[in-house]
């Protein structure tokens, strides 16, 4: 019985996630979701799954929070490898000005790597408008 609550739990949750994503992108049908890549798509999901908004400014996600850096500008011209780490070891190379221990460094034990490639290249295809 536990486990098929906790199943249906998380079913709840991944349809909030995924609802509160469509939301986000602002709709506008088919021709405005086929301009933007399934990864990059699969990314924003992810991207508000995981909360990300509630500390980063990111314009593609629209997303204004003061705690953590502005991804625009943090991560602008950085390759996706940097991205990458900068998701699973924030400690690793912190954004000028942001200390390191305010990140969550378990995110690679919490995304799954599939998801975290999304994740990747929705950042990286923000930062390189």
């Amino acid at each position: 019985m536990r486990a098929a609550t906790v199943a249906a739990g998380a079913l709840a949750c991944a349809a909030t996630a995924m609802a509160a994503a469509a939301l986000a992108s602002g709709g506008g049908g088919e021709a405005k979701r086929a301009a933007v890549s399934a990864p990059a798509r699969d990314g924003k999901a992810v991207w508000v799954a995981n909360g990300c908004g509630s500390c980063h400014t990111f314009a593609p996600a629209n997303a204004h929070a003061p705690i953590g850096p502005d991804l625009a500008a943090t991560l602008k011209g950085m390759p996706a490898s940097y991205i990458r780490d900068s998701i699973v070891a924030p400690s690793k190379a912190a954004a000028p000005g942001f200390g390191v221990g305010v990140m969550p460094e378990d995110y690679a034990a919490r995304i799954p790597p599939a998801e975290l490639d999304a994740l990747v290249e929705f950042i990286r295809a923000g930062v390189s408008d």
